[in-house]
């Protein structure tokens, strides 16, 4: 996959196979978005299948969707992963713009991510079996109550009460089931990093009662 790359200020500086940006920790641009159901105030964080990447990852519960843009994309274009990976259209206008977040961190020896994070929330009314999820990449969604995520988030619980949809081959499964802290991604929950996952769900309730600047922030 060709990825266009940019030097440290967000300036356009050329096109890069994706494999050789992360081994050579050249700076690209992704899209990321936060779930949040206006209606229950709840949010979908996503599940991935093993051995989707060349370095060892857990299985642990990231934000609802997220990927890199291809050489040429803009950055409503971004829309297109979450076709993919949920199997929905959105227009991009649906979309709550937050912000960049610009991050740079060594995952594993040769795997370095320096991004540029065009971050989003997504509303979505909808439950998880109206979800068609058929993404070869996706292994399933967690639904968990924003108020209970913030909680797990900021260290107040240790685990939450959750809903799974689970896929298995063509098969879907639907169990109730805790989500804790160690399901979650460490460096999105470090207090000496910017605590993403906290930043999200604060953004998330801050979006469902009605603010729509400094969200994020």
């Amino acid at each position: 996959m060709l990825i266009d790359v940019y030097n440290d200020r967000n300036q356009h500086i050329g096109q890069q196979d994706k494999k050789i940006a992360h081994e050579d920790g050249l700076w690209h641009r992704t899209f990321s978005c936060l779930a949040v159901n206006p209606v229950r105030a709840t949010v979908l964080l996503q599940k991935k299948q093993p051995g989707r990447y060349s370095f060892d990852r857990p299985d642990q519960a990231d934000f609802t969707v997220g990927g890199h843009y291809e050489a040429g994309e803009t950055t409503p274009d971004g829309v297109r992963e979450i076709r993919e990976e949920l199997g929905i259209n959105v227009p991009y206008t649906d979309l709550q713009p937050l912000g960049i977040r610009q991050t740079a961190v060594t995952l594993a020896p040769g795997w370095m991510e320096r991004e540029f994070q065009y971050w989003h929330l997504l509303p979505l009314d909808l439950d998880l079996e109206q979800i068609p999820l058929d993404d070869a990449e996706v292994s399933g969604l967690v639904e968990l109550d924003l108020a209970a995520a913030i909680e797990l988030a900021d260290g107040t619980r240790p685990d939450v009460a959750a809903r799974y949809l689970i896929r298995d081959s063509a098969n879907r499964r639907y169990i109730d089931a805790p989500l804790s802290r160690t399901d979650l991604i460490p460096g999105y929950l470090e207090k000496d990093t910017d605590q993403l996952y906290l930043r999200l769900f604060i953004a998330a309730r801050r979006y469902i009662t009605g603010e729509r600047s400094h969200l994020f922030w």
